[in-house]
């Protein structure tokens, strides 16, 4: 079949300060063995070379655009207005696909329109070779169904641990983006999860496919962990929950669900503790109200477990957040 002839796929790249990696992760798409592709990198105002980069890849088919810094979900707004494909590929400007991922997808969902399509995901620090890293076995959260609120259910805790689908790992028609809406600009944590909640919602259902998606790691890691605990930063993301659920309950509301809902609460509420009461108090009732026994996520070693375990999940918290705090200072 001709180039033309198939499907074309439109791969939004939102970019920032990436000049160290956009080359390799442009590489990965144009080495695709899926030939009818097209590239969107909307650059979020960076202040180093990538979009210099990225513009010697300029082609017909490659178009790179710069905007004022807003924030990557609206860079991705800004790449799906400007996109002409009949499937989406998000992809962040540092991550990799193997050369398979679109073609394997492609083809699963032209047999099952309106379903979404989903690929593991490899962690692979900075550095290193990501093809080195054997592939996780994810079957016990990824998987091809038509029952999407329980799958939502089992990736957001209902059976004790919740998972992470990474940004690159789907692809999606078009046509089911428009009917779920935009990214939401005004959420600062757990944009994608908000975003794919309602993309999911929207198909049909989700297939499980070969290729990989290949999310990059790096060993200031922590540093970015702590900015999830700012206090901005947790109200947003309770309001991620708030609306993720949402969405989820107007399909169906059940005992797995809710204790999906509790867990991640607990989480919220867990991060918020005792440093931020008010958020705290937001995410505990929540939780509460789901009517379902919540999952408490790991504090720390064995010594804070033990403590858990003896006098409850605050006081483990508390004495955790005071030895952090001393041994930062």
């Amino acid at each position: 079949m001709a180039e033309n002839d198939l499907p074309l796929v439109s791969v939004v790249i939102p970019s920032f300060n990436s000049a160290k990696q956009i080359e390799e992760t442009l590489q990965s798409v144009i080495c695709q063995t899926y030939p009818n592709i097209e590239i969107i990198v909307v650059d979020d105002g960076s202040t180093d070379n990538t979009v210099a980069i990225a513009g010697k890849y300029r082609t017909d088919k490659v178009m790179v655009v710069s905007q004022q810094n807003s924030g990557a979900c609206r860079a991705r707004n800004n790449g799906l207005q400007r996109s002409k494909g009949k499937y989406i590929q998000f992809l962040d400007a540092d991550d990799l696909l193997s050369k398979n991922k679109i073609a394997e997808q492609v083809n699963e969902l032209e047999m099952y329109p309106d379903h979404i399509a989903v690929c593991t995901t490899v962690h692979f620090h900075d550095g290193t070779d990501p093809e080195s890293v054997p592939l996780p076995d994810e079957s016990h959260f990824l998987y091809s169904t038509d029952d999407i609120p329980e799958f939502l259910a089992r990736l957001w805790g209902a059976d004790g641990l919740t998972w992470m689908v990474q940004t690159s790992a789907w692809l999606a028609p078009a046509t089911v983006i428009n009917k779920a809406g935009v990214w939401d600009e005004s959420i600062l944590l757990d944009q994608d999860g908000e975003f794919f909640a309602r993309v999911m919602l929207a198909g049909k259902g989700i297939r499980m496919c070969q290729g990989v998606n290949y999310y990059r790691k790096y060993v200031y890691g922590a540093n970015i962990a702590s900015r999830a605990h700012k206090p901005q930063n947790l109200k947003s993301k309770l309001k991620a929950l708030d609306t993720k659920f949402s969405y989820v309950l107007q399909r169906e509301d059940n005992e797995r669900i809710r204790r999906a809902m509790a867990s991640q609460y607990m989480q919220v509420a867990v991060e918020a503790y005792p440093v931020f009461p008010d958020i705290f108090k937001q995410a505990w009732q929540k939780c509460k109200e789901q009517g379902q026994p919540p999952i408490v996520p790991p504090l720390g070693g064995r010594t804070i477990e033990t403590i858990k375990q003896l006098l409850g999940w605050k006081a483990a918290r508390w004495l955790s957040y005071h030895l952090h705090k001393h041994l930062t200072r």
